[in-house]
């Protein structure tokens, strides 16, 4: 796929994200949770929008092309992961809700992800956060980008950067990092210490200064694995939390997991593997 193609489909992809935002946000609170199998609250948490915002992009991609490859976070639930090609060179991957508890919760910190994946390789990421109408994109031939909805357009969009100076960081079943991290770091437990509408949720907040740090131990690749590769393009930091680079940017799976830790510098990444190199300290 040469870059004229990719951003070809991408501006697309970029107009439909906006009408599917809107429709989410349309129905948000208006349904009854639905709930799904899962270890705590953010995995099992499931509502009408997921599956609905998923089913808008199946049929939009289909309709440009139906030689392209598709999957979705409820792809195993779809009617329409069939009639897509099964070893397509060129793949979109859809987080339909991603943060799904947040939209439940009446939030507005949830976005919509989707990626493009071309030969297992990352070629772009979008992030939407429907209730700011802001973008945080990259892709690897013009790097990472934001925008408005009001023009959804790669032409449109203006540099992007990481910003650092919260000293806060998230993490995710790594109790062991958190307590390496507590003594210079506002250390926040995704699951335990969250309170709606008060603590940072969103590794969006690497952009606009909310977070300065996520740690996790077998985090998603459709969703945050997705967003380190636009987090690594803006300037921040993105590796293992043994220090050890991200392979997933070239051999993406959608369905995978990778222990990872993302930063909004590559200084605090390299301040953080300096106390997790400590004696003792446990990286899970």
């Amino acid at each position: 796929m040469d870059a004229a193609t990719l951003e070809s489909l991408l501006d697309y992809c970029l107009g439909h994200l906006v009408t599917a935002g809107d429709f989410a946000r349309a129905i948000q609170g208006r349904g009854s949770p639905l709930g799904k199998s899962g270890s705590n609250a953010w995995t099992a948490a499931l509502t009408d929008a997921d599956p609905a915002v998923q089913a808008y992009f199946e049929v939009a991609i289909l309709a440009r092309d139906p030689s392209l490859g598709f999957f979705g976070e409820e792809s195993a639930a779809s009617r329409l992961s069939r009639y897509f090609q099964p070893r397509a060179e060129t793949q979109i991957c859809l987080d339909p809700i991603n943060g799904t508890l947040l939209y439940q919760q009446g939030l507005d910190s949830w976005d919509i992800l989707l990626s493009i994946v071309h030969r297992r390789r990352l070629r772009a990421v979008v992030s939407y956060v429907p209730a700011r109408g802001r973008f945080y994109l990259a892709t690897r031939e013009r790097g990472a980008l934001t925008g408005s909805r009001g023009q959804p357009r790669l032409a449109a969009m203006q540099p992007l950067r990481t910003r650092s100076g919260s000293r806060v960081c998230i993490g995710y079943e790594v109790p062991g990092v958190l307590a390496a991290l507590a003594g210079s770091f506002r250390t926040l437990d995704l699951i335990a210490d969250h309170r709606p509408g008060r603590t940072p949720d969103n590794l969006n907040e690497l952009f606009t200064g909310g977070v300065d740090a996520f740690a996790c131990s077998a985090g998603d690749l459709l969703d945050w694995g997705a967003l380190a590769f636009v987090v690594a393009a803006a300037g921040g930091g993105a590796c293992r939390l043994d220090g050890e680079p991200l392979d997933f940017f070239d051999a993406f799976d959608p369905e995978g997991r990778a222990d990872m830790l993302i930063t909004s510098s590559p200084a605090v990444r390299d301040e953080i593997l300096e106390r997790l190199a400590g004696p003792g300290v446990s990286r899970c």
